[in-house]
């Protein structure tokens, strides 16, 4: 967390200059973009750097001497603002993006790519469970889960920790109404979901207490009425990001179980 490895920097490296080079066309003099990646050239010219459009030149050479200083210098904040740069341009292409997705995958860095945005997971064992439970929320149309779980990496990414925990606990509620839609919260929809035989009493009770505790700390779950003063750091935000994205996922398979054994007759 909150910082880059020489490997990250390195596949980064690579990956955009092998889109350079599938993109560049040798001239009689020097190599130039044409089509889509004239634009991507100067977007990162003018928008990226910040200069002046009347200094761009379209040398495929020169842009690939800039960026190849940039991911080897820069800090955490101006390296992942280029990443996402290239990942949300409509000019880059599918491969690329793919392939500075996986740049992150590949060097097990702490953060990873979604939806166009570099959000933090942590450690290996709550990456995987955070990838998981995004893979099991979108295969079940739980969309408000995911949206919250990412948020909460996203939070954790800008140091965020009451934010994180915050929405961390929210893709839980969201996934728990979803299983209960009667109730208005997540404590009531636990209990509904334990009543049905979903949900063991034990696992009702752990989310009750780590729900009433954001309620309770300063600044969680009401950041907006309290403001920023709530008594969390890095280490509670890991935590509580991991195991709520593993109760998602637990839920979600205990939602399908049911569904298949309604549709089973086993009512």
């Amino acid at each position: 967390m909150g910082d880059v490895s020489a490997e990250l920097r390195r596949l980064l490296d690579y990956f955009i200059g092998l889109e350079i080079d599938r993109e560049a066309v040798s001239g009689y003099e020097r190599t130039y973009f044409h089509g889509k990646w004239e634009r991507v050239a100067m977007d990162f010219h003018v928008l990226f750097l910040q200069k002046d459009a009347d200094d761009y030149e379209n040398s495929a050479y020169d842009l690939r001497n800039t960026l190849k200083a940039f991911t080897s210098r820069a800090s955490i904040g101006p390296l992942f603002d280029l990443v996402e740069f290239f990942v949300r341009h409509k000019g880059c292409s599918a491969e690329l993006k793919s392939e500075l997705a996986s740049a992150f995958i590949m060097a097990k860095s702490a953060y990873r790519i979604v939806d166009g945005q570099i959000i933090a997971i942590g450690v290996a064992e709550q990456g995987a469970a955070f990838e998981a439970a995004l893979a099991d929320a979108e295969a079940s149309g739980a969309e408000a889960a995911r949206k919250h779980l990412t948020a909460a990496g996203l939070a954790l990414r800008n140091a965020d920790w009451a934010g994180s925990v915050r929405e961390s606990i929210h893709a839980v509620e969201a996934m728990a109404l979803r299983l209960a839609p009667d109730a208005s919260v997540l404590g009531p929809a636990l209990i509904a979901l334990e009543r049905r035989g979903r949900l063991h009493g034990g696992l009702k009770n752990a989310f009750n207490s780590l729900y009433g505790y954001t309620s309770d700390e300063k600044g969680v779950r009401h950041a907006l009425v309290l403001g920023n003063e709530a008594r969390v750091d890095e280490a509670d935000a890991l935590f509580m990001l991991g195991a709520c994205a593993s109760f998602v996922s637990y839920l979600i398979a205990r939602g399908t179980q049911e569904g298949d054994r309604t549709q089973g007759g086993d009512r």
